[in-house]
C-alpha cells in the first residue's frame, strides 16, 4: 500500500503531464508546445521548493561577466540576493544563488541529449565564489546541479544507456536524468546511481526525484552559503569605465581612503 504522500505527489505529476499533453496537441508552433511543457515542468516542481527557493527562467552570469545559455527553469534561493539582481524582466540569475538548473524536453531524442549538453556545458564554463590560486587560475566553487527533465521518450530502451551513449565527457554535463515513465538517474561520487520504471508497478522513480529534490533544499535551508553581490554590481568599475579610465591608470586623489 502506497502512502498519502506517495499518491498525492505521483498525481500530481501524472496531472502536470496529462495536461501538457492535452495542450501542446493543439499548439501549431514549436514555440508555444516548449512554453506549455516547461509550465508543466514547473508545475512538477514548484509544490515542493522550500520556504527560500523560487522559480525562474533565463539565463545563469556569474560576477566575471561570462553567461550560460537560456535555460528553462532556473531554482534560486531568493534570500541571498538583492531584488535588483533577479529582474523577471531581464531574468539573469547570479550562479552562487541558483541551485538547480532545468532542461526540459517534449521528447526525449538524441537530438535533444546534444542540445541540452551543450547548454549544460555553457553553464559550468561559469565561475561561481571565484578566486585565483596559487597558480593565478580562476577556480570556483560549489555549482548548480543540472538537470535533464523529459515529459517522453523517442525510445523503449535504457534511458541511462542512451544518454551516456552521445556523452563523451569525463563527468557528464547533466548531473540528474528524469524520463517521465522511465526512470529516475543522478551521478555522484564518481558514477551514476538512479531506478529505471516497471511496467504495472507505482511510479517510484518520480517520486524518488521529487523526494531527492526536497532534501536538497531542505538541507540548504538550514545551511545558507553567504553571498557578496558586490562583484555583480562592481560599482568601482563602472565609475571608471565612465569617466574612461583604466585600472593602474587613476589619479592619485582619485579614490579617497576612510580612516578606521
Amino acid at each position: 500500500m502506497t502512502t498519502p504522500h506517495f499518491d498525492y505527489i505521483t498525481g500530481l505529476i501524472a496531472a502536470a503531464k496529462a495536461e501538457a499533453d492535452k495542450l501542446s496537441h493543439h499548439a501549431d508552433h514549436n514555440g508555444l508546445a516548449g512554453e506549455i511543457r516547461e509550465l508543466a515542468a514547473q508545475k512538477c516542481v514548484e509544490p515542493f521548493l522550500t520556504q527560500s527557493f523560487r522559480c525562474g527562467t533565463g539565463k545563469v552570469i556569474d560576477s566575471l561577466g561570462n553567461k550560460s545559455d537560456q535555460t528553462d527553469i532556473v531554482v534560486f534561493h531568493k534570500k541571498t540576493v538583492a531584488p535588483v539582481l533577479l529582474s523577471s524582466q531581464l531574468g539573469l540569475f547570479p550562479v552562487e544563488c541558483v541551485r538547480y538548473a532545468f532542461e526540459v524536453k517534449s521528447t526525449l531524442s538524441a537530438t535533444e541529449i546534444k542540445d541540452a549538453n551543450a547548454k549544460f556545458r555553457a553553464l559550468a564554463k561559469l565561475k561561481s565564489y571565484p578566486k585565483t590560486d596559487a597558480n593565478e587560475s580562476v577556480i570556483g566553487g560549489p555549482m548548480p546541479v543540472s538537470v535533464l527533465f523529459a515529459f517522453s521518450s523517442d525510445i523503449v530502451g535504457d534511458e541511462l544507456e542512451r544518454y551516456l551513449r552521445y556523452t563523451e565527457d569525463n563527468s557528464p554535463p547533466c548531473t540528474v536524468l528524469c524520463v517521465l515513465g522511465k526512470g529516475y538517474w543522478w551521478y555522484a561520487s564518481g558514477k551514476w546511481h538512479g531506478m529505471r520504471c516497471v511496467p504495472k508497478m507505482p511510479p517510484f522513480a518520480e517520486y524518488a526525484f521529487v523526494t531527492g529534490l526536497m532534501n536538497t533544499l531542505s538541507s540548504e535551508e538550514c545551511s545558507i552559503r553567504p553571498f557578496n553581490p558586490g562583484p555583480y554590481i562592481d560599482a568601482i568599475g563602472s565609475v571608471m569605465d565612465a569617466l574612461g579610465l583604466k585600472p593602474g591608470n587613476t589619479p592619485p586623489d582619485f579614490f579617497i581612503e576612510l580612516e578606521q
